[in-house]
Order: structure tokens, then sequence, then C-alpha cells
């Protein structure tokens, strides 16, 4: 973006803070970048309009992150304006005119005696006034507390605890297709790791499973595929606290198959070897066991995880080689139109709507009798049970008349389909 074409720098409004009481006093600069991008001023938040001020975002946290080392120029303009690009007199004109925009935002925001100082080839930021970037304390809360080989565990353990409570999201996420964000991400997530998989290890080796069991599970609501919950599940089996493993194992399985449409690793299954030989559940009536798998309010088709999908197939596929039944594996596939414009992460949120909104319309337009679950980020499968080849076909029209009629749908859907016995022989 050329700097000509820049809004005028007065997008940025200050406003008082919403809460003033609970705000936090202090006589200087705060600002966030873990998850949202958030400044407060002397007590007073300042509300970020976005739109075309995003390089004027970025520009910013930079300068802040550069610290007394500062940034290049040239760094600036690969960061802002992409790599690659040449050393030209507009590129140069640019990011100097997105300098002089950012001073003018620290005069509306009274930021007096804030300045750019510029020193050979780089640019630092400067203040007359404290600065506090949350980034840049837990960067060295972690390395201090990483760095301690001090005897004194409760200290050691004390640092590592407020280094880890300091990270509480996903740095600049607004920006997170940016290179340079991406970059920086990656080295604050391996600082955050780090100082987790030390903490845990001091609460482990103390003993203090239950705490360590809660280190685990906060990381895996920030980080829910780097497998924290093995950590955790590991925690749970030595306290021999089989049913709490079984719940978070199956809630595991169940977030791996909605997000990611797959089935945890390997290790998972071993752990869940583990809990199923030492769980013991208390001995019932036959009419108790049968009561609650009763469903007599449940309309359309059953959903159900792809694993346990997987071996209602096998079983079906038993019964319909013996009983002669016709069944059939139905997959339908739903496809994106064509459109420029839209970045992967608008892309990937139309796919996760349209792929929730043909989850329930599958739910009501298939039988009772039906199955289904999600096999890919935009696949799903479905046992049609007693239906014929012909009457699957007119059973997926009904599917794609009725979701081509719900308010927001958008894209196409298409679909394949083969015996479930034949699915079985191929299988085997």
């Amino acid at each position: 973006m050329n700097g000509q074409n820049a809004e005028r720098s007065g997008s940025f409004q200050e406003q008082d803070s919403v809460d003033s009481a609970a705000a936090l006093t202090y006589q200087g600069l705060r600002v966030s970048m873990l998850s949202a991008f958030t400044i407060e001023f002397r007590g007073r938040s300042m509300n970020m309009v976005r739109g075309n001020n995003s390089k004027l975002i970025q520009l910013f946290a930079m300068l802040l992150l550069g610290g007394d080392k500062g940034v290049t120029k040239r760094e600036l303009i690969d960061n802002i304006y992409g790599g690659g690009q040449e050393w030209r007199s507009d590129t140069n004109k640019s990011i100097n005119n997105l300098l002089w925009r950012l001073r003018k935002q620290w005069d509306i925001w009274g930021m007096d005696g804030a300045s750019v100082v510029f020193d050979g080839g780089s640019c630092r930021f400067e203040a007359c006034f404290p600065v506090w970037v949350d980034v840049v304390a837990f960067q060295q809360k972690a390395n201090e507390a990483l760095a301690y080989r001090g005897d004194d565990t409760a200290k050691r353990i004390a640092m590592l605890e407020e280094a880890a409570g300091m990270y509480t999201g996903s740095f600049l996420n607004e920006f997170c297709t940016e290179l340079w964000v991406i970059h920086k991400e990656r080295e604050l997530k391996q600082l955050y790791t780090r100082t987790v998989r030390m903490l845990g290890a001091e609460y482990e080796r103390l003993g203090d499973l239950p705490r360590a069991c809660g280190l685990y599970r906060d990381a895996a609501v920030l980080f829910p595929f780097d497998s924290w919950q093995l950590a955790e599940l590991d925690c749970r089996i030595a306290m021999s606290d089989y049913n709490g493993a079984y719940e978070l194992y199956q809630n595991t399985e169940r977030l791996y198959d909605e997000e990611m449409g797959i089935r945890p690793g390997q290790e998972y299954g071993k752990r869940l070897e583990v809990i199923e030989e030492h769980m013991h559940r208390h001995v019932r009536r036959l009419s108790d066991i049968v009561t609650p798998l009763r469903e007599e309010t449940a309309e359309g088709a059953f959903y159900c995880s792809y694993s346990v999908f997987f071996n209602f197939c096998q079983i079906l596929a038993r019964l319909a080689e013996r009983s002669g039944q016709s069944m059939f594996l139905l997959l339908c596939t739903w496809n994106a139109e064509e459109r420029g414009g839209r970045t992967a992460l608008e892309a990937n949120s139309l796919e996760e709507e349209q792929m929730t909104l043909l989850r329930d319309v599958i739910g009501h337009v298939f039988r009772k009798g039906d199955i289904y679950t999600k096999y890919s980020r935009c696949q799903y499968l479905i046992v049609l049970t007693g239906t014929g080849r012909e009457n699957g076909a007119k059973a997926f029209e009904r599917l794609y008349n009725a979701w081509e009629g719900q308010k927001g749908a958008e894209g196409t859907l298409s679909y394949s389909m083969e015996s479930l016995v034949g699915f079985r022989r191929t299988d085997e």
C-alpha cells in the first residue's frame, strides 16, 4: 500500500475505559499483543478502528518489540509490504509516511514524549514514560525461569508459574496470516512449551499430580492439537483416576473428529487400553443398562465419531451379508465456489460454517436408522440401510434440495456411493 492512499491518522480515537474502577492504573503505556492488540495509556484504553490501519498497528508492534536495539527499515519493509521487495524510493517513502502517521497517532492519544529515533539504518521507539509490553515481559520472565539453577525449588516453581500465566493467547491473532507474525508466534509458542514442560516436570517430581493436570489442561485450551491431553492422561492414570481419564479421552476424540475429521494418534490408543483395563464399573441389572440406551425422542439420522462409525460399518456389513439386506455407503462432498479475493482465514471460516450447516441438514433429511459421520474437513459419510442404488441417488437429491434451501448455504454438493458389502470386502 502506498502511503498516499492511507486513511487519515485520526481514525484511532481515545475513549474512557468501560470500567474505570477495574482498570489497572499505570502511569505509562501498556500494550498487549497476546491475542488481540490493545493499548492503555495512563489508565485510559485506546479504541482501535481497524481497516487500512492494520499496517500502522503492525509498525507500532514491531517498534515496541525492537526494544533498545530497534528494527531496521529493511525489516519493516519486508514485514509490512512483503518480503523480496527491492529497496526503491517509493517503498522507502511509504515506510516514512507510515512512521509519520504513527507520530500523529501519538499526538492524538496525548502521548507527549514518544518518538522514533533513527540510528544508522535502524529506528527504535523511545518515550519519557514507562512502557510495558506483555510479549516482552513474558519472554523475560520465561527465560529467567528456565535459566534459574538455584536450589530453591519453591522459587523455581513460582517463577515458572508466573511466566506460564502470562501467555494468554496467540501472538497478534488478527494478523495470523502475516509471515513475520507466524515466525514470532512460533518463537513464543516454543518458549511457552518449554516453560510448561519444565513446570509440569516439577509438579510431577513433587507428586503434585492434580496441579500438573490443571497445567496441561490450560495448555490444551491454548493449543488443543499439541498432545497436551496425553500429558494429562498420564497424570490421571498415575492417580488411578481412570473415569476422569476416560472422559478426557472421549472429549479429545470428539475434538479431533469434529475439528479435523481424524482420530487421535496411536499414543492415545495405548492410553485407552490402559484405562479400559483398569476401569471398574458397578454391577448393575440388565434393565439399568438398557434403559439409557433407548432414544425415545431421537429423530433423523444418528451422528457419531469416525471411529465409532467405522465399527458400525464393520458390523452392518456382516449383517448385510447374512440377511441379504441392501446397505449403501454414501460419501457427500462440499465444494466451495470459485471466488477470488478470499483470504485463507475467510475460506476456512466459510468451510466450517457450511459443514456445520450440512451436518444439521443431513441429520434431518435422512432416516432414523441411518448413520453418518464427518470424514474429512469437507466430507460426510452416511450409511443408508435398506436402500438400493437408485433410492440412494434420490436420497442425495433430497439432501441437496434441503441444503440448497437453507439460509446461508453456499457452494455445491457432490456424492459417490458404494455397497456396504463391497466396502467390507475391499477393506478385508
